[in-house]
């Protein structure tokens, strides 16, 4: 935190403009009972010194180890003395926040509290909840928002989710970071919640069943962009001993019909067989961009997206494709890249940009890499890792972008071609 001269000074002089505040006090090196106490007076002290000000407050992020009990305001009571540590959750719990655009609360533990007093504030469009936090919070949700992030929670219910969705009508985008959903009791199976104005859902770093529950949760189907990073964290108590595994999606079906709004997807760390990836493409006929990463792929997946010529017609997987990224993948070359390119321009379902990135340098070959570009790709790019002759790790990095040298990444990397 900002020392308090110097924030006292800021408000006096920015007058009436609007505050973005941040309000981190960390974790504690040595988190004895006196240390504590001081941080939290410190604390106390500068929501105090912001007490007149709550109105001006238009961004507030506030992180800390552990919560504050988060509990609604006395107006009648004036704090004393002794009470100065609970002065952050009279601040939080005002209805004199009557500006605030964006709220992030991130601690490491949280208090369950009765916050049937909050007032709603109708001014909220963006909320991000980070922690184990409890239903009781839950109130924080305004019918005005339209971005959510739900992160770092590792039980949490289905049932308090849809609540929370239900409250949100007017929501655009959904992000749940680091969420293990745990059950789905009290849920029928065709209990899905239907926002019209969501279109963007992204999941990040959950386990296969978190990611099945939520997508058949939410009615995707004005979803424009939707994101899927299946790492399961494996928790520890020594932060250092936390790991991170690949989830294998070999039987998963994501969906039950066609999306046919969505146009762009990110799949991260789905380690399956090639029929995963092609079940998951049918039902994005209107895809538009496609970037996969960490997934172990081999030259069977990307055939699916190749064109398959039959006595009928050419069948061709997501027909208006016409961005491919693919990332971390070693055992992807240049040679199936360039099959998949050249069999959809001939098929004029041509692709225009195309990015590999962390793929073996020895699985690129010059000759295909211009022949994706006589294919239509304008926008071609390719970093590859492998060994220089003294077995130093490096990277090489060719692009067709018409940018300048500057534009390069600065490092390790060796232009191979511009």
């Amino acid at each position: 935190m900002c020392p308090l001269p110097v924030s006292s000074l800021y408000l006096e002089r920015s007058a009436n403009a609007t505050l973005d505040l941040v309000a981190d006090q960390g974790v504690l090196a040595d988190p004895s009972p006196r240390l504590v106490t001081k941080n939290s007076a410190r604390a106390a002290a500068f929501y105090e010194l912001l007490r007149p000000h709550r109105h001006r407050v238009r961004y507030l992020k506030v992180t800390a180890p552990t919560s504050y009990s988060l509990g609604p305001e006395d107006l009648n009571a004036a704090p004393s003395q002794e009470g100065l540590t609970e002065l952050p959750d009279h601040f939080l719990w005002s209805s004199t926040l009557s500006n605030l655009e964006y709220l992030e609360l991130a601690f490491g533990t949280w208090e369950d509290r009765n916050h049937s007093q909050w007032p709603i504030v109708t001014s909220l469009q963006e909320l991000r909840l980070y922690g184990p936090w409890t239903r009781s919070v839950t109130v924080l949700v305004s019918p005005s928002l339209k971005h959510l992030t739900l992160g770092d929670h590792p039980r949490l219910g289905l049932k308090v989710v849809r609540d929370i969705l239900l409250s949100t009508p007017a929501l655009e985008s959904l992000t749940f970071s680091d969420v293990i959903l745990y059950s789905r009791e009290g849920l029928a199976s065709n209990d899905v919640v239907a926002i019209s104005s969501l279109k963007s859902l992204s999941v990040m770093r959950s386990n296969s069943l978190t990611i099945k529950w939520i997508v058949e949760t939410i009615d995707c189907s004005n979803l424009h962009d939707l994101s899927l990073n299946f790492i399961g964290r494996v928790y520890n108590p020594e932060p250092w001993a936390t790991t991170f595994n690949t989830v294998d999606t070999t039987r998963l079906q994501l969906f039950g019909t066609p999306l046919l709004q969505v146009r762009r997807l990110d799949l991260v760390s789905c380690e399956a067989s090639p029929s995963f990836l092609e079940i998951t493409l049918e039902y994005l006929p209107g895809l538009n961009q496609l970037r996969i990463a960490s997934a172990s792929l081999t030259d069977h997946h990307l055939r699916v997206l190749a064109v398959k010529t039959l006595i009928n017609g050419d069948v061709c997987k997501c027909p208006q494709l016409s961005s491919l990224t693919i990332e971390n993948e070693p055992l992807i070359g240049s040679n199936i890249v360039r099959y998949v390119v050249q069999s959809r321009s001939e098929a004029s379902f041509p692709l225009s940009s195309v990015t590999l990135r962390g793929v073996d340098r020895e699985k690129i070959f010059w000759e295909d890499l211009q022949c994706i570009r006589a294919c239509g790709v304008v926008d071609l790019n390719v970093t590859a890792f492998g060994k220089d002759d003294d077995d130093s790790e490096s990277s090489s990095e060719w692009s067709t972008d018409q940018g300048s040298e500057d534009e390069l990444l600065s490092g390790d990397e060796d232009v191979i071609a511009r």
